[in-house]
């Protein structure tokens, strides 16, 4: 890790993995997926828009995520990778199908049984110079899921707690009140990445993290990631169009062409024996 790119050379965890949440039989995936559709309505005239069509984003998506795996997606742009993530933390409605953690379809959730379970399922967006609030220093962009989620951490514990967070991220604590302007692309995103961590959550899904940054830098924050699966006993589905990233870090592949997951299997089965087509030549190209 180089002290110019996180401005400090390591970073010890003073927090603690979050606790676990609604009892579901030991062994069962902590999310599954199944069926998972979005479309959206294509729409003809000006004052009665009469539905005419519609965008098949994804379109009936099926994977399960066990605990303490990372479930990497792959697709080219416009397969539905990033629409998936969405529906995963609640961010676009679901058209169909369902979306189980721990047993329980969050897609039928609202108030706050929703609220209980968005905490748990939180997401690193892929750009960290949109993903962040210039007007907002980092230590209240860090913080702002602690206005939402109040019960995490008393209102007099929250600075230390955000520190504590810019540690396990490998950025000075020091860096609190300073705002995102003045970090680089991979400080950015740590950031991004604390923030997801801040409430304690048990899934993490990443939508192509490391796309926007330089390559000297997307090494540092996979392995980053790969440090916090471990210390914090995380779940990923982790998101991108670079196989070789995401053959580094996951468990198992699924990739996505047309809205559907094609094939899904280990690294190795996928890398190294493909059996759909387009794998083939997804690996070929």
């Amino acid at each position: 890790m180089h002290a110019d790119e996180t401005g400090r050379g390591g970073g010890g965890s003073l927090l603690q993995a979050g606790a676990p949440g609604a009892a579901y039989a030991e062994g069962e995936p902590i999310l599954q997926v199944r069926g998972l559709v979005k479309h959206y309505p294509l729409t003809q005239g000006i004052l009665f828009k009469k539905q005419v069509g519609a965008v098949k984003a994804v379109d009936g998506v099926d994977f399960d995520l066990s605990a303490g795996e990372t479930l990497g997606i792959v697709g080219e742009s416009g397969c539905g990778k990033s629409t998936v993530a969405r529906m995963l933390v609640h961010l676009e409605p679901v058209t169909g199908g369902s979306i189980r953690y721990k047993g329980e379809d969050v897609t039928k959730l609202s108030g706050r049984a929703l609220k209980a379970v968005r905490r748990n399922i939180q997401m690193v967006f892929q750009d960290p110079y949109t993903s962040l609030n210039p007007r907002m220093t980092v230590g209240d962009i860090i913080g702002e899921p602690y206005e939402i989620h109040p019960e995490v951490a008393p209102r007099g514990s929250r600075r230390k707690r955000v520190q504590d967070l810019l540690d396990v991220v490998g950025l000075n604590p020091e860096y609190i009140n300073r705002y995102p302007h003045q970090f680089s692309g991979g400080q950015r995103q740590r950031i991004g990445i604390a923030r997801g961590l801040a409430l304690n959550p048990e899934i993490i899904v990443a939508d192509e993290p490391v796309s926007a940054l330089d390559v000297s830098v997307q090494a540092q924050v996979v392995n980053l990631l790969d440090r916090l699966q471990a210390e914090f006993d995380l779940s990923f589905v982790f998101i991108a169009h670079d196989l070789s990233i995401v053959r580094h870090i996951s468990d198992r592949v699924g990739v996505m062409y047309l809205g559907r997951i094609v094939e899904i299997g280990t690294d190795q089965e996928i890398y190294d024996h493909p059996t759909h087509p387009y794998t083939q030549a997804l690996l070929s190209a």
